[in-house]
């Protein structure tokens, strides 16, 4: 079958021995796979990602082989839950696999076919496309729904978002539904254009040619209620705390493993900032996602690129250059 690979500091299409399911793993047929930000270090070193052959942990498709499960069939859509826990803990038990002190997590979906446990298959209603599907079941929109969930957002209330990648096009996406006024920091022309007109952002600003700081005081005089910091950059982590008003909140969803020099009495005690994260998400969480889905809320604007997988080479390329949106790969095209 076909699978990309990292090899080289690029994405190659290559062919490799079909997955042969475990006993306790379902075989999906994978319909549509989406290429997330987190594939970048492992993209530009051309190494495995979590020790996978294949990369890949946003898919959408239809379980060819169920095994021994009972709750699915021949047939059903699924959505991947790309986090394996432990299955007894107590967040386990919640549903909320991300928290699990044992927890790995599966990549491979950007193959034909992928080998998942039950736990890691969220059931997509029969009329959801694929497409859609990948990003209401994927980073994009359930980690944007794991932060809103948090925030409490109120109608025209200015909130601020750090990065336009991936992940902020869907907390803008989701923002801007809940009414919001969203203002966009993001030094990518590309990204700011699409933060803007289809992710729907009120003001997006350069922080290359612009002062942050200086913008934000013609908008919200006393600072932002709101900051969600997307990009993991830690510049900008640091200005979101910097930035946010007293009695603020920060919410950080981008990923910095790099660390951060944080000034508690500065940055968090005296200014009384709520200080949050969201992490990956959980099947409530799709549901609530697939609920906002069905009152009007609309993702596929979000997508620049859906080609087969036999364009994974250029469209990776891109992707790591910032000229895509979300990128949506189909192995059967």
């Amino acid at each position: 079958m076909k699978a990309v690979q990292f090899i080289g500091g690029a994405a190659t299409v290559c062919e490799v021995p079909m997955p042969r399911p475990r006993p306790e793993e379902l075989l999906v047929k994978v319909r549509a796979s989406a290429i997330c930000g987190s594939e970048r270090k492992p993209y530009l070193e051309g190494r495995r990602q979590g020790g996978a052959e294949i990369p890949g942990h946003e898919m959408s498709g239809e379980v060819e082989d169920p095994g021994a499960s009972r709750r699915f069939k021949k047939g059903d859509r699924v959505a991947m839950q790309a986090v394996e826990g432990c299955g007894f803990c107590l967040f386990c038990r919640r549903g909320n696999y991300q928290f699990c002190s044992t927890r790995h997590h599966r990549e491979g979906a950007h193959a034909a076919y992928i080998c998942l446990p039950e736990p890691c298959c969220i059931s997509v209603p029969g009329d959801i496309p694929f497409e859609t599907a990948v990003l209401l079941g994927g980073d994009t929109l359930g980690v944007a729904f794991r932060a809103a969930r948090q925030l409490e957002v109120t109608a025209r209330q200015p909130v601020l978002v750090f990065g336009a990648g991936p992940i902020g096009l869907g907390i803008i996406t989701l923002l801007k539904f809940l009414g919001a006024y969203v203002i966009v920091s993001e030094p990518s022309a590309y990204r700011r254009s699409w933060a803007r007109e289809k992710a729907g952002a009120d003001i997006t600003l350069d922080p290359q040619t612009q002062e942050i700081a200086v913008e934000m005081k013609e908008i919200a005089a006393d600072g932002p209620e709101i900051v969600v910091e997307c990009s993991g950059n830690p510049k900008a982590q640091i200005s979101s705390l910097q930035l946010v008003r007293c009695q603020g909140t920060v919410l950080f969803a981008g990923e910095n493993y790099a660390g951060l020099e944080i000034v508690p009495s500065d940055h968090i005690i005296h200014k009384e900032v709520r200080l949050l994260g969201a992490f990956y998400y959980s099947e409530s969480d799709f549901a609530g996602v697939l609920d906002l889905f069905r009152r009007g809320l609309d993702p596929h604007r979000l997508i620049s690129h859906r080609v087969s997988i036999d364009e994974a080479p250029r469209v990776f390329r891109e992707f790591m250059d910032g000229q895509t949106g979300k990128v949506v790969l189909d192995p059967w095209v």
